[in-house]
């Protein structure tokens, strides 16, 4: 039998599935990561992260029956890399939670040119991501720039190792700021400003499509085979739609990772547009566009609180804890702009516990009353991500939205929707929702 392998590069770790032919997981694994911190920088040594995502497809490579066919990843946001004329690393992986000077940001960009981005990437201008970090870099390493010979992202750069070829897919570029989102070709503005051209960024494609067989080497250290195909992911969070099928407007994905978003399928990318939120290319066919609201870090957040108040508590008795708190916590309401001085004076362990979740559900029930007056609605909602693993958490969190939440497959969706991926890239499942279709009927069995 043949297999599929979706990993799913997250900010804290990768996640990784493992799907046989008929749309069977067998298997799921996840591995952290390990940062270094520089200042504001938030970094990734760039052989660690290759080490930590390689060592997923080992496992599975080892414990399947059969050849793994495909592999695909999904990733969580523009982690830039810069290489030199060998393609060998001139800097660290730059995480996205790096955080750049505003005052570096105002040297660089014109205030037009910051409001025009959100029109030509999709995304909001601020002062993370590749379009800060690059700022950053004219500023203060000028040098680097000069020597670079190709920029990339994270997962790029592992799936170059793997098959000695450059992609990024529309999808996965969104992050990267570099592309005009709606024509899917780089941006002049942005490659006139540092000085890049197109032959020194990865060739854009759309995701499904295979970048190219494994390499000789790598398939003998990992366990494959040289016909095993890597094919191109998307972002996380549309991954995770898709390995959750949500993908109708009326749909509503909550994917709670790292930060915790709110992703709506749309028909248009004008209307998403007008909503003022993170833009996607979504599917290959059906709704072409999603929308994503996010709360950035909350789960950092969360887990910041958990350990304010209860130390190092294992889940399963936080779990314990927050169920037994009484709804409404006696009044307790946590701000999650500034966790280190929170207070609960006068409340019982059990209510601390729930209001740390009744808090962040708050967030979500007050941001989707907002959208909601944008036109963002949601008829259907399915959560997925790690808070999935606590059904006392997702229960808080349906009880304060007052609406019925539906957990499809958990943390592991978006490695879910990058084995549909790597199925559907080379001909095994017919598209994304009769791959999804497959999958869900030999889950049911």
């Amino acid at each position: 039998m043949e297999y599929y392998v979706g990993l799913d590069i997250g900010t804290s770790a990768v996640k990784g599935a493992l799907m046989s032919g008929d749309g069977t997981v067998v298997r799921v694994a996840d591995k952290k990561f390990s940062y270094i911190f520089e200042g504001s920088f938030k970094l990734l040594d760039p052989d660690r992260f290759v080490d930590t995502c390689f060592a997923v497809i080992r496992e599975f490579a080892s414990s399947a029956d059969g050849r793994i066919a495909a592999l695909c990843s999904c990733c969580a946001s523009g982690n830039p890399l810069f290489l030199d004329e060998d393609n060998k690393p001139l800097t660290r992986i730059i995480g996205w939670q790096s955080e750049i000077p505003e005052d570096d940001l105002d040297a660089v960009y014109t205030k037009r040119e910051q409001d025009d981005i959100y029109r030509i990437i999709g995304w909001d201008f601020f002062n993370g991501m590749p379009a800060a970090d690059l700022a950053w870099i004219k500023l203060h390493r000028p040098d680097i720039l000069e020597n670079t010979r190709m920029l990339t992202m994270s997962a790029e750069y592992m799936n170059f190792l793997l098959t000695g070829k450059w992609g990024v897919s529309r999808s996965m570029g969104t992050p990267f700021y570099l592309i005009d989102q709606e024509k899917g070709r780089y941006s002049k503005m942005m490659l006139d400003k540092f000085g890049l051209t197109e032959d020194m960024l990865p060739p854009i494609f759309e995701k499904g499509t295979v970048l190219g067989s494994v390499l000789p080497d790598k398939a003998e250290a990992l366990g494959l085979d040289e016909k095993t195909q890597v094919v191109l992911g998307s972002f996380d969070h549309p991954s995770g739609a898709l390995g959750a099928g949500v993908f109708d407007e009326g749909d509503l994905l909550l994917s709670c990772g790292t930060s915790w978003v709110e992703l709506f399928p749309v028909a248009s990318r004008e209307f998403a547009l007008s909503t003022g939120c993170l833009v996607d290319k979504f599917m290959i066919s059906g709704t072409p566009w999603c929308v994503m609201a996010s709360v950035d870090s909350l789960s950092d957040r969360i887990d910041a609180l958990r350990e304010r108040f209860f130390g190092k508590i294992s889940y399963a008795d936080f779990d314990r804890l927050a169920a037994a708190g009484k709804p409404g916590c006696g009044g307790l309401r946590f701000d999650f702009s500034d966790v280190d001085s929170a207070k609960a004076d006068g409340h019982e362990k059990p209510d601390i516990a729930r209001a740390i979740i009744e808090s962040a559900a708050y967030l979500l029930k007050d941001n989707l009353a907002k959208l909601g007056k944008i036109g963002l609605f949601a008829d259907r909602i399915v959560a997925i991500g790690g808070i999935t693993n606590s059904k006392v958490s997702i229960d808080i969190i349906s009880d304060v939205m007052e609406r019925e939440i539906t957990v499809v497959n958990g943390q592991s969706a978006g490695a879910v929707g990058s084995c549909l991926l790597a199925g559907i890239g080379v001909g095994a499942f017919g598209g994304e929702r009769s791959a999804f279709e497959i999958m869900k009927g030999r889950s049911q069995e």
